[in-house]
């Protein structure tokens, strides 16, 4: 079987009530192809109505032809657990796994708990270890959302290198994050 000529290289995946346009997103996006890589950051549904796994699923289903084992992944927030979710499902090898502000837990924040619990599905995610060559996941010392053991029990469990991050909240604009050089370089 011939492998399609535009495997993306990476791909980027938002969080809750997310857009593909927001924090450093775009900023990596046009890092990345300016280097030459084909990049995906596509625009998962949003909302308590249609924020769900499955929804998620067919949106980034839609472009499995384009998916590989050497694309790499990078996920803010809630992105890590749909990534992990969707690779699990599909046994799906990948380059890399980059994760920020990773979780695949409640938070105990109604608003975020609403719209996150449905990807909270699989109770195996330590296989994710075999789909992967390499696991990251960057953690901020003060995140307000996302507390640290949260990301760290995820961490452990996928078996992702942590790199803690000094004051950089949720890794969003809010926290002054419409660029992310550190995530680049370990990209690159």
């Amino acid at each position: 079987m011939k492998t399609p000529e535009k495997i993306y290289d990476f791909v980027i995946v938002h969080g809750s009530y997310g857009s593909p346009f927001e924090n450093w997103f775009s900023w990596l996006f046009q890092k990345l192809e300016a280097k030459g890589f084909k990049v995906l950051v596509p625009q998962f549904p949003c909302g308590e109505e249609n924020q769900n796994y499955d929804n998620w699923f067919r949106v980034l289903d839609s472009y499995s032809s384009f998916l590989g084992p050497k694309t790499t992944y990078i996920g803010h927030s809630l992105g890590p657990a749909f990534i992990t979710d969707y690779l699990l499902d599909k046994q799906l090898k990948a380059k890399g796994l980059y994760f920020i502000a990773p979780l695949y837990q409640k938070l105990h924040i109604s608003e975020f708990d609403n719209v996150n619990t449905p990807f909270f599905i699989r109770d195996d995610l330590e296989k994710l270890k075999e789909l992967s060559e390499k696991s990251v996941c960057f953690v901020s010392d003060n995140d307000p959302y996302v507390p640290n053991a949260i990301s760290f029990d995820f961490a452990k469990k996928i078996g992702a290198e942590i790199k803690i991050v000094k004051e950089a909240g949720h890794f969003n604009t809010a926290a002054g994050y419409d660029t992310f050089p550190l995530l680049l370089e370990q990209l690159l």
